[in-house]
């Protein structure tokens, strides 16, 4: 089986379109998402419609998706990302936010595979250093998850642990166009596919990853994809939507 995992769409739905297209020359059999689809971006109609349609999602609920849903205040975000938030929910109809609220907050496509957010252990935390995944990987280790996606930091990364060893590498997934992560099956992995909608690495490119699990054990290979940024920047500017949040588009930060 092949997987197209994604996180953080943020209702961009050139970058979306984008790496749908790109995605299809692997033909994934599923389509992972990791959460907020929604948030900072200014299709959040567009890119829900056409994600809640697709014949074999699995998604989960992230924290801009929660707010936009109505789940919850946006307590802890910051007053650009309010800002957004509340313009995505002035776009979306009652059918489309009842569909976002009613998304888990964890998934597992399969038993040895979790689809989170932030982290097996908390959908809010980020993991942006080896240090703080120790909790994920001790949860992983109990759960019997050899596997867990995550979104939430907006940048692409993969990190591997042994039981015997501990945390044994964290390498940057991105130092070439694409890298691919083979998983040997008696190691557990943690793997951020970054994001489509609103990279934070550096690359305005949209990220996501493909996971073939037909392969021995498994891989994933990381992609980027370049998508039509100013498009997106022009109608967000038409709705006043802050010029940080139209500004970092380009330079993927």
């Amino acid at each position: 089986m092949r997987v197209l995992v994604v996180s953080d769409i943020h209702s961009n739905w050139e970058a979306w379109q984008a790496v749908w297209k790109a995605a299809q020359a692997d033909a994934p059999d599923e389509v992972w998402c990791l959460g907020d689809l929604t948030g900072y971006g200014p299709d959040p109609d567009r890119c829900l419609d056409h994600v809640r349609n697709l014949p074999r999602l699995k998604m989960v609920m992230g924290n801009h998706d929660r707010v936009v849903a109505k789940v919850e205040s946006p307590v802890g975000f910051n007053p650009h990302a309010i800002i957004a938030a509340y313009r995505n929910l002035a776009r979306l109809k009652e059918d489309q936010t009842a569909w976002l609220a009613g998304l888990p907050g964890t998934l597992q496509p399969r038993p040895d595979i979790l689809l989170c957010h932030g982290s097996p252990v908390d959908p809010d935390e980020y993991l942006l250093t080896p240090q703080v995944t120790e909790p994920s990987f001790q949860f992983m280790y109990e759960q019997g998850v050899k596997l867990a996606l995550f979104g939430h930091t907006h940048l692409p990364a993969f990190y591997e642990y042994s039981p015997e060893e501990g945390l044994i590498a964290d390498p940057d997934p991105m130092t070439g166009h694409w890298f691919n992560l083979m998983l040997d099956g008696r190691h557990y992995y943690l793997v951020n596919p970054g994001s489509v909608g609103q990279p934070r690495d550096g690359n305005p490119q949209a990220a996501f990853c493909l996971l073939d699990l037909e392969e021995k054990k498994g891989c994933i290979s990381f992609h980027r994809v370049p998508y039509e940024i100013q498009a997106c920047q022009e109608k967000m500017r038409r709705e006043k939507f802050p010029d940080i949040l139209i500004n970092r588009l380009a330079i993927g930060y």
